[in-house]
């Protein structure tokens, strides 16, 4: 792997966060993308949110990280929680201690009522955290078991959204398994890291399901690279559309 790809890697496993320092054009990206969830949630009830992506590296965490944030700054009660059994990137984002219990250890517990000691209160952020917890052998199988709807059903009642973060839906099946307590999924895609057919076979997993596909989140558009005169770089765009249309390409 050549140096150039390796800084490019790692780039994408940076975090940026929403804020006053942050570019006018991130936060509103953000904000847009708020307001069609919010219009969702009156209309639909759709409060239980999947953040996925097709495959690794596309920025799926900085995205549930930054929608949790956003929603947060608008008065909403708003819980994270950390799904991504295989490849956890919340913690370390947020330097939340590994060691600490989080939603593996309330699904083993098989008692709901331990699921308060595992939250972790973000006051500079105004966000709760579930953390993933103890990473498990067996997380689809974890996942599947019937106390994982009780969790999700006591953070319903609890929170005005639960912004949850799962593996890439091409590479295992835990977001399909999530799929079942959760209003909608949005799908997170990057140019130069998702093929047209990744995308479309993530729907097709998702749509086999049954899962409500609320829209797809671009991650990483630089519009400098699109011949746009005013230069600025847009970091995150919000693509919205109907599932019962057709995928191909436009």
């Amino acid at each position: 792997m050549s140096a150039k790809s390796s800084k490019s890697r790692a780039s994408h496993r940076r975090l940026f966060l929403v804020g006053k320092d942050a570019p006018f054009q991130f936060v509103e990206a953000y904000k847009s993308l708020r307001t069609n969830l919010e219009f969702l949630s009156a209309t639909s009830n759709c409060k239980t949110i999947l953040i996925t992506s097709s495959v690794p590296e596309e920025g799926k965490s900085n995205v549930a990280i930054n929608l949790a944030m956003t929603l947060a700054a608008s008065n909403k009660r708003v819980i994270l929680v950390d799904c991504d059994m295989r490849k956890s990137a919340i913690s370390r984002y947020l330097r939340i201690p590994r060691n600490r219990p989080g939603l593996t250890n309330v699904i083993t517990s098989k008692d709901v009522s331990t699921l308060p000691d595992s939250l972790v209160r973000l006051k500079d952020n105004d966000i709760t955290v579930l953390p993933v917890g103890t990473i498990p052998p067996n997380p689809a199988e974890l996942l599947s078991t019937p106390i994982v709807e009780r969790i999700f059903s006591a953070l319903q009642q609890a929170y005005d959204y639960v912004i949850v973060d799962t593996p890439p839906v091409s590479v295992v099946t835990d977001a399909a398994v999530l799929s079942r307590v959760a209003d909608g999924v949005v799908l997170v895609v990057r140019p130069g890291v998702t093929t047209i057919q990744g995308a479309q076979l993530s729907k097709k997993n998702l749509e086999a399901v049954s899962a409500h596909i609320l829209g797809v989140v671009m991650n990483g558009y630089n519009a400098k690279k699109t011949g746009r005169k005013d230069g600025y770089s847009y970091a995150y765009s919000y693509g919205y559309y109907d599932t019962k249309q057709d995928s191909s390409d436009e």
